[in-house]
């Protein structure tokens, strides 16, 4: 027995389920998009990631090659000037003269990160 009151119900209800439905296609294709800015966010935050990364290794490569090039130096002025010390004072104690060339030599070594210290 249909009745245009059921009649209309029915219709109403059908227009309910619709509009349900709709809104729940519209929240999965929202969701659907939002995972794929995530992955995209995630994608270029690594690759950003990963330049910084090289960046800064290359930036610490720079500095080893300074404190190698600036701990060398520093050793010939160190050499250079024990050379003149030896020659004023003659040639009193050369095992002590080379005992201290090694310790400067690690020494230097050290302050460039080119060994651990002993």
């Amino acid at each position: 027995m249909s009745t245009p009151a059921v009649t209309g119900y029915f219709a109403q209800l059908e227009d309910a389920v619709a509009c349900v439905l709709e809104a729940e296609r519209a929240a999965l294709a929202e969701i659907e998009h939002c995972k794929r800015q995530s992955l995209r966010l995630i994608s270029d935050s690594r690759a950003h990631a990963e330049l910084v990364h090289h960046r800064t290794e290359a930036r610490i490569e720079r500095l080893r090659q300074r404190m190698r090039e600036t701990a060398r130096l520093r050793q010939e002025r160190i050499r250079g000037e024990m050379a003149a010390l030896a020659g004023d004072m003659g040639t009193e104690d050369v095992s002590a003269r080379a005992t201290l060339e090694r310790a400067i030599a690690r020494i230097a070594e050290e302050i460039a990160g080119g060994s651990s210290p002993s």
